[in-house]
């Protein structure tokens, strides 16, 4: 069984974390691994769990839920269940070049950045996921 192996965004989990109200929260098939959060294998490349950052008194609140590794056109993305409608997903972030284990230049899509609202732009560097048996 695989399962991905993923740190999303290191500087922002630090963030949160360092927040006097911040929380950083996995859950559903995700769990806490050194490096960031292990997402159980659902189907193929596709991985299930959820981690959750929240802060601010409330006004920070994002879910990072179900991440799939998935060919586009000639490329790769990582796409996410939609926090807005449970029922869609978006292509969270591009990835440059994967093996099939590897993924390595790992960025934000526009959609991804404006889940922060406003602290990242399309093209932002984030942590390369990893399939890992």
């Amino acid at each position: 069984m695989t399962a991905l192996d993923w740190g999303i965004k290191a500087s922002l989990l630090g963030y949160v974390r360092r927040m006097a109200d911040g929380s950083v929260e996995a859950g559903g098939g995700a769990a806490r691994t050194g490096t960031g959060f292990r997402f159980e294998s659902a189907d193929g490349l596709a991985f299930r769990g959820a981690v959750t950052l929240t802060g601010h008194g409330g006004m920070l609140r994002v879910t990072i839920a179900d991440p799939a590794i998935v060919q586009v056109g000639g490329g790769w993305a990582l796409e996410i269940t939609d926090p807005d409608d449970p029922s869609s997903r978006f292509p969270f972030a591009t990835i440059a070049a994967f093996d099939g284990r590897r993924a390595s230049g790992t960025a934000l899509t526009q959609d991804g950045a404006d889940l922060f609202f406003g602290p990242y732009e399309r093209g932002t560097a984030i942590d390369d996921p990893v399939v890992v048996d």
